[in-house]
């Protein structure tokens, strides 16, 4: 059963090193905010295209966790946007399995 503090852990990793200013400037100020397995429930990150949620709420616990936002933005291309993070490092394929693991489990907190 994957956790939401192992998400959390992939997630940080990918974003160790950043410029969180930068960040928060480019894709909102709550995009990356997933101290909580709430917040990174009702996380929204923005784009040049629009604002998206980065876990509907209708794709969790229904095996749809492979066509949140958040996956397939770290599995990219998606919808004319390069894989995130931007230039990596990259989630790799054993990673985004345990973060579409936790979705389809309902994205609940750590135990």
């Amino acid at each position: 059963m994957a956790t939401f503090s192992q998400v959390k852990a992939i997630l940080d990793q990918l974003v160790a090193g950043k410029d969180p200013t930068r960040l928060k400037t480019k894709h909102g100020g709550d995009a990356f905010r997933w101290d909580t397995a709430d917040a990174l429930r009702n996380a929204v990150v923005s784009f040049s295209k629009g604002q998206y949620r980065l876990i509907d709420p209708a794709m969790i616990a229904n095996g749809k966790g492979a066509q949140t936002h958040l996956v397939r933005i770290l599995s990219g291309p998606f919808e004319g946007y390069p894989q995130m993070p931007f230039r990596g490092p990259y989630a790799t394929a054993a990673q985004i399995q345990t973060i579409k693991d936790w979705i389809d489990e309902g994205a609940k907190d750590s135990p």
